[in-house]
């Protein structure tokens, strides 16, 4: 026998599931562990409230929360109202044994066949619990409300979830072959009917409404400041035992009601819970703005110093300019220098070919004489010939070597120029980083206004 306990819509999927999935402070009771451990079950593997985890459509139990919100986001569809559906879904002890693993399986199982057969184009979440006092075996199922083929929120008439799940809970255990049970009747409050026709208004609704205000406010983080922000709306929470009940104040009388009559989203654990992760929240909050503020501060202490480093560096690279500008010059003068030597050498060239040209046709000319004729030897003048005029001052020899010299003080004034050039190109990359780095700190400034605007006019989400 299954059955249907509960199913009401929630403000916060978040919440939901950091309650059905049961991680820190929601975390097992020891008294469960013992009683699993009575049982001879191995808790060592259990992380959490629940003892089987499940999802539908991708959905991971540990991510469930963080991928439903991508979701949203992705759809527009992020607001602070009516973000997902809670259905608790029980088992009876004489089908399913708490004390037995495999039954846990079974149950999840369940509860996952169910959702996706009532709601297979959105996300869910299954949990499977066995806390409280009898460890009756149940499910949290967290389903998002957003489709994932129209990106539109699940609308559903009053009454028609119940309808729907109850049918498709009892086609399952029909076909386990276990009990139906006889859907049970809602209670009805003819007074409060009759009074909301009346009047138009419904005391229950309000309750709600403000209990919602004061839940989403990230200003409310205790019980002493829920039950101060109610009472402005002459609405009291008053804790019994495992319960609450609100007590308001109308022109029609007094009238009290207890949070699970009003849903799971104002139970006594729940409303706790939350204002407990709120303050968890706002804590994380400021520390992390006390280290961005600590890194703003720090950036911007680099930045005015490395302001002070590029100032003090000014006169240097004005210097360094002249030198630049003066090297220019005189690599230009030897550049010309370089272009008249090169006519020079080229003149001398010509004149040597001509030279070696006419010895050479000199000799091929020249008349054989006979072997036995003595030969006179011809007088020459003392004074040695010039063989060829350079019209230069210069050797080649000496030409050569000016031009080797040459070739060796341009060599080493290009490699200062490329050593000048890539301290220059240091110089600029140093400046641009910090550019990028005041840019960063500045998106930080931006950033973190953003957030303390969001956080003025919603709160956070649980």
């Amino acid at each position: 026998m299954a059955t249907i306990a509960k199913i009401s819509g929630t403000n916060s999927a978040h919440a939901a599931i950091s309650y059905a999935q049961g991680k820190g402070r929601d975390k097992l009771k020891n008294q469960t562990l013992e009683w699993l451990e009575t049982n001879g079950i191995d808790t060592s593997n259990i992380n959490g409230r629940a003892v089987v985890s499940s999802g539908t459509n991708g959905i991971m139990p540990n991510m469930a929360s963080t991928q439903m919100k991508t979701t949203r986001l992705a759809f527009n569809q992020d607001k602070q109202r009516n973000q997902a559906l809670r259905i608790i879904q029980s088992f009876d002890r004489s089908e399913l044994d708490p004390s037995k693993p495999v039954d846990w399986q079974t149950a999840n199982d369940i509860g996952q066949r169910l959702v996706a057969e009532l709601y297979p184009d959105y996300q869910a979440a299954i949990y499977t619990h066995l806390d409280g006092d009898n460890h009756v075996l149940h499910n949290h199922i967290i389903i998002s409300k957003v489709n994932l083929k129209t990106g539109k929120k699940l609308r559903q008439q009053r009454g028609e979830a119940v309808k729907t799940a109850r049918a498709k809970n009892d086609e399952i255990a029909q076909e386990m072959g276990w009990h139906i049970l006889e859907a049970p009747k809602e209670s009805v409050n003819y007074a409060e009917q009759a009074f909301e026709e009346k009047t138009g208004f419904s005391w229950r609704k309000t309750i709600k409404t403000y209990v919602d205000e004061a839940m989403n406010n990230p200003a409310v983080t205790n019980w002493e400041q829920f039950t101060a922000a109610l009472q402005v709306h002459q609405i009291t929470p008053n804790l019994r035992g495992k319960n609450v009940t609100f007590v308001i104040n109308t022109k029609d009388g007094e009238h009290r009601i207890r949070g699970n009559k009003l849903g799971t989203d104002y139970e006594k654990e729940t409303l706790i819970n939350g204002l407990e992760r709120k303050l968890e929240f706002n804590e994380r909050h400021e520390q992390t703005i006390e280290r961005s503020n600590t890194e703003i501060n720090q950036g911007t202490a680099n930045s005015q110093q490395r302001q002070r480093t590029v100032t003090s560096g000014e006169p240097k690279i004005t210097a360094f300019s002249h030198q630049i500008e003066q090297f220019t010059n005189q690599l230009r003068a030897t550049i010309d220098r370089f272009k008249q030597l090169g006519k020079q050498l080229q003149t001398t060239a010509r004149r040597v070919t001509e030279f070696i040209k006419s010895k050479t046709h000199s000799q091929l000319n020249t008349p054989t004489q006979p072997q036995n004729k003595q030969t006179v030897p011809t007088k020459t003048d003392k004074k040695p010939t010039k063989e060829f005029d350079l019209n230069t001052d210069k050797s080649p020899a000496e030409l050569i070597a000016i031009f080797k010299n040459f070739n060796q003080k341009v060599d080493q004034e290009n490699a200062q120029k490329e050593h000048e050039k890539e301290l220059a190109n240091k110089q600029a990359q140093a400046a641009k980083d910090r550019q990028n780095k005041e840019l960063v700190a500045k998106r930080i400034r931006e950033r973190e206004k953003k957030q303390q605007q969001n956080h003025g006019m919603g709160g956070p989400t649980r």
